[in-house]
């Protein structure tokens, strides 16, 4: 087995495995380390989207247009020689469910370049006709290109891609870590490796991490659920993003509604708090469905988020072989790609750092 590596990457999350392939693809070579299994994180949620209009108010997300091409692309890649689907073309409904709500999202609309055929204003009547029995108050947004993907299938299939292009993924794997002559010795019980560069892309464990104490990291607790409800009450084949989102992966008697935002927690695991949470959000946008559908399963994770938002990417200040990749928040499927691209690509060219990714903004 290969013992020698370009680049060592800690985490087999949406960060980890999108920036191996990004460094693959300039020719690099990379293995993973993951302390548990693929998508054991946050990232490994059953239901997300690929949600280009976000927020209270649908703002067009930083970077919509290339983030999109990025994760559709490496979504439609990954598909073609997966065994089950993990991902769908649906679209995504936005209606706005409040009067100060409806003012803002069309206000946003209105000032907002869209690229064709990405999104549309409907009317109250026009929500209502696509999804009958739905709160709407005056109108919302439909976005056709919107997409829903189990995240945890999609990263074990891309786990499974990668391995066949050759990367090395050694999971339940916490190996001890030294420097030697400027280069990093990974050990475990079984393996010995040498890298030039690691990188952190460990999401939450990112906090407990004395070489990125001086960064500030938080985390925020999502919990989301899977419902079992009446068919005639999912006769719709789209997902929706109101208060909290509803995905629907398939066509059968089930969906995922997620999620809550936790910034003060005990623990990660799920619990009943956030299932009345759920369904609370769900009695506003789906009132007879939040009354009939029923809990089939939990589950939550720890998102990573910074003071403004926005992911943080970049090499220690004092050791130039030691990167972070994090804090892509509830946007990772959107953001995940495009900055695994954009990192690979400063670190095999040079091309100078996003600045509202850089890590030198803390520094």
């Amino acid at each position: 087995m290969k013992n020698s590596f370009d680049f060592c990457i800690l985490g087999a999350g949406i960060a980890g495995l999108s920036l191996a392939d990004a460094l693959h693809e300039q020719g690099y070579a990379v293995t993973i380390h993951e302390k548990h299994t693929v998508a054991s994180g946050a990232s490994g949620t059953p239901g997300g989207l690929v949600n280009p209009a976000t927020g209270r108010r649908a703002t067009k997300t930083w970077k919509a247009e290339a983030c999109y091409s990025a994760v559709r692309s490496t979504l439609e890649k990954v598909q073609a020689v997966a065994d089950t689907p993990f991902f769908r073309n649906n679209g995504l409904l936005r209606p706005a469910v409040t009067k100060k709500m409806v003012r803002k999202m069309r206000k946003q609309f209105e000032k907002t370049t869209w690229p064709d055929g990405w999104c549309h204003w409907l009317s109250e009547q026009e929500v209502k006709e696509r999804h009958p029995g739905i709160t709407c108050v005056e109108g919302g947004l439909w976005l056709p290109i919107g997409l829903t993907v189990n995240v945890g299938a999609y990263l074990q299939a891309y786990a499974n891609w990668l391995r066949n292009q050759g990367i090395v993924i050694n999971t339940q794997s916490n190996p001890d870590i030294k420097q030697k002559n400027g280069c990093w010795i990974l050990r475990t019980d079984s393996t010995e490796c040498r890298c030039d560069n690691i990188v952190h892309a460990t999401g939450y464990a990112a906090l407990s991490d004395t070489c990125w104490h001086q960064f500030p990291l938080d985390g925020v607790k999502g919990q989301v659920a899977k419902f079992q409800a009446p068919k005639e009450l999912l006769s719709f084949s789209h997902s929706l993003s109101s208060l909290g989102y509803i995905a629907r992966l398939d066509d059968g008697d089930t969906f995922i509604q997620g999620s809550t935002y936790e910034h003060d927690f005990d623990d990660r695991q799920p619990g009943p708090g956030g299932e009345n949470y759920l369904r609370k959000r769900m009695a506003r946008t789906l009132p007879e469905l939040a009354e009939k559908a029923e809990l089939v399963d939990r589950w939550a994770g720890v998102r990573v988020t910074t003071p403004d938002k926005k992911p943080l990417l970049g090499s220690h200040p004092e050791m130039p072989n030691l990167h972070l990749f994090t804090a892509l928040g509830s946007k990772g499927l959107m953001y995940g790609k495009f900055l695994a691209n954009h990192y690979a690509d400063h670190l095999a060219n040079g091309t100078p750092l996003l600045k509202k990714v850089d890590i030198s903004r803390y520094v």
